[in-house]
């Protein structure tokens, strides 16, 4: 199903700004005569981009349902519990079940918003940690240098905005957000061990891939990947999941690098003395049909095309 939502809101009225703001976010006193919002909030299921415009001074407090991820131009001060601050100094968190009490005034916001169980999930495979529950220490990011990491990659994600309807778009820069944020932000738990675990992880998936590119051309299988590695099936498709951003899964990566090595095949070729059946099965795809569907979708071309340029 798809859950993709690109919506875009803007009142004029203050008592239509008021009802809007109550409906998103629970109680919001709009304390001015003239007062206007606008939103444009784009994502899914799993997270979302939200830019407001505030052109007014309210009071809203608000009960998170998930986890958001904030930063303003000057004049969002909030508190949390017995922590305050702004969040034009520096971004900040609101917990699922935790109470904000913000004050805009005349300001910008840009919220990044995650479903708990997701960025849990996504936790437990960058980390190798499959107990893993996110929750964060404080309210700010781990250091100021973290701080700026973070909104670096929050400016980029939002050029990406544009692009967001297509599914491989929305999960790259969902992604990115997320390994930003669980880096960025204080994580509950030893960050030693799991960056660690995050950099055996890496490892393995770099010798992975490039054990997989130097065997494409032999009848080899994700296990013998695995073992040449010295991991598991299960632990190999872990790195994978975690640092893979071609291929997601080293069946993924095998295939892809075979299908390159075949367009290379047939770049070179004679198609008077090759044929793209013959290609095809000296790279280990013994349905033609499959891979010329498969060519196709990547090269966007037929491959008999490509043997008889």
């Amino acid at each position: 199903m798809n859950d993709f939502f690109d919506s875009r809101v803007r009142t004029d009225d203050v008592a239509d700004t008021q009802a809007w703001l109550q409906e998103q976010y629970g109680r919001v006193d709009v304390l001015a005569e003239r007062a206007s919002i606008a939103e444009h909030a784009v994502g899914d299921a799993a997270f979302a981009l939200r830019h407001l415009t505030w052109d007014c001074r309210a009071e809203i407090v608000y009960e998170a349902d998930r986890f958001y991820f904030a930063t303003s131009n000057p004049g969002f001060s909030w508190t949390i519990g017995s922590e305050s601050g702004d969040y034009s100094v520096e971004p900040g968190i609101v917990q699922p079940g935790r109470e904000l009490i913000g004050r805009p005034i005349d300001t910008t916001v840009q919220l990044v918003a995650f479903d708990a169980e997701w960025l849990s999930e996504t936790a437990r495979t960058i980390y190798g940690d499959e107990t893993l529950v996110a929750r964060f220490a404080g309210t700010g990011p781990v250091s100021r240098r973290l701080g700026e990491y973070w909104l670096a990659t929050l400016r980029w994600s939002l050029t990406q905005v544009p692009l967001l309807a297509e599914p491989l778009v929305r999960a790259h820069v969902r992604r990115a957000l997320a390994a930003a944020t669980l880096e960025a932000f204080p994580l509950v738990g030893d960050a030693r061990e799991r960056r660690a675990s995050a950099l055996e992880q890496a490892t393995i998936y770099t010798a992975a891939t490039s054990w997989i590119d130097d065997h494409a051309s032999l009848p080899v299988t994700v296990d013998d990947a695995a073992r040449a590695v010295g991991t598991s099936a299960t632990g190999l498709r872990r790195a994978f999941a975690a640092n893979g951003q071609l291929a997601s899964s080293p069946e993924e990566y095998l295939s892809a690098a075979r299908l390159s090595a075949a367009h290379a095949d047939l770049l070179d070729a004679d198609a008077g003395c090759a044929s793209v059946a013959e290609v095809a099965a000296r790279w280990g795809f013994a349905d033609p049909d499959a891979f010329v569907r498969s060519y196709v979708e990547v090269y966007r071309v037929a491959p008999q095309r490509t043997l008889e340029r």
